[in-house]
């Protein structure tokens, strides 16, 4: 080791859920890693309080890794002895027998309910036509709970440091990180940093199509007739109340947040930070107000918050994700990952680890780069 660098093992850049569970997986196998983040652990496409755990996918090969997920945050949940995913489960409108076939296929407990069960259900709903597709094992990700065990687990594994690129030098002794605070050679890299993922994966010769954009996602606090019940987690595909959109409660808080699906929802946000002249959060917000006014009288439709996030899509769709590969360097990308990241911390770590991407870990990403 040269004075002028510190040769490590494994580098993982990112702190984010997807990093954090692959140093994780990495750690109880012995292995010598190092994760590396400028910010605090969760702080980007990880934060927030909540997100929805749901087993149900367009995608068959999602569905499976999803069903790996869900035995992955029971296993987390044993170890730090908190609850990671509530009892909500999750409520589907506008869906029929097409849409359940990966969920038939895996053997994942779901039913579809009549619309005279819509109270018992989902008491904050306005009148739905059609069934109601159920999903009992679904349910809110405590995305807090989740980042703190894995960072403690992590320990002092986490260099915070920001990162300026990676490149696999012309001496061919392992891949260079170069760092804020110090220079690093690393005989593998997992590069799961976000927004940031395009940029840093450049060095290495990867082109990765992901596009970032804001999404707004208001928070709304349930109302005292429906205070203490359970309220599960939603999509509405039916567009009968003029939008399509999620929903999640927020623990036990007694708030409820919603957001909007769709490819006209959210806002381009460029890499310089930079929104379309013109554009506006406040546009989206309105249309979430708008839709629970109209849907979702249990709700009292004025924000008591609202969260802007940063979402990155690939041009497969919004479950789209992919890894890519090259000697010494692994990079993974996508969306609506956090439910999926105990599978693919483990996926991760052994492509570290051998050098090699796992055959199913290839196979989720097939089809990520056509626009679905």
């Amino acid at each position: 080791m040269g004075e002028h660098r510190r040769d490590i093992d494994i580098a993982v850049i990112g702190a984010g859920v997807l990093g954090l569970a692959t140093v994780d997986s990495l750690a109880r196998r012995g292995a010598d890693v190092v994760c590396f983040d400028g910010r605090v652990p969760g702080s980007g496409l990880s934060g927030g309080l909540t997100r929805t755990f749901r087993h149900r996918h367009d995608e068959e090969r999602h569905v499976a890794l999803a069903v790996e997920g869900r035995a992955g945050f029971a296993a987390w949940e044993r170890r730090s002895g908190r609850v990671l995913i509530g009892d909500e489960g999750a409520v589907y409108a506008g869906m029929g027998p097409a849409d359940v076939k990966g969920l038939a296929l895996h053997g994942v407990p779901h039913y579809f309910a009549p619309s005279a069960r819509q109270d018992e259900i989902f008491p904050v709903l306005a009148p739905v036509d059609g069934p109601l597709l159920v999903d009992p094992g679904a349910g809110a990700i405590r995305a807090k709970h989740t980042i703190s065990a894995l960072a403690g687990w992590a320990g002092d594994r986490i260099v915070q440091a920001d990162i300026h690129s990676v490149t696999v030098p012309r001496d061919g002794q392992g891949v260079e990180v170069q760092t804020t605070e110090a220079i690093y050679r690393a005989r593998h890299v997992v590069i799961a940093a976000g927004t940031e993922v395009p940029r840093l994966a450049a060095g290495v010769g990867f082109d990765i199509p992901l596009e970032a954009r804001l999404h707004v996602r208001p928070h709304f606090r349930v109302r005292e007739d429906a205070a203490g019940k359970t309220l599960p987690c939603w999509v509405d595909r039916t567009g009968a109340y003029g939008e399509t959109v999620y929903g999640s409660p927020i623990g036990d808080t007694g708030k409820y947040v919603v957001g909007l699906i769709g490819t006209d929802v959210d806002i381009p946000f460029g890499a310089d930070g930079a929104l379309p002249p013109g554009s506006s959060t406040e546009d989206q917000a309105r249309r979430v107000i708008s839709y629970v006014r109209r849907a979702m009288p249990g709700l009292d439709p004025e924000p008591v918050g609202v969260r802007v996030c940063v979402m990155t899509k690939l041009p497969g769709g919004s479950d789209a994700l992919r890894a890519w590969h090259t000697d010494g360097v692994t990079a993974v990308a996508g969306h609506n990952l956090f439910k999926m990241a105990p599978v693919l911390g483990e996926l991760l770590a052994d492509t570290a680890q051998n050098n090699r991407l796992p055959e199913k870990l290839a196979e989720a990403g097939a089809g990520s780069l056509v626009a679905s």
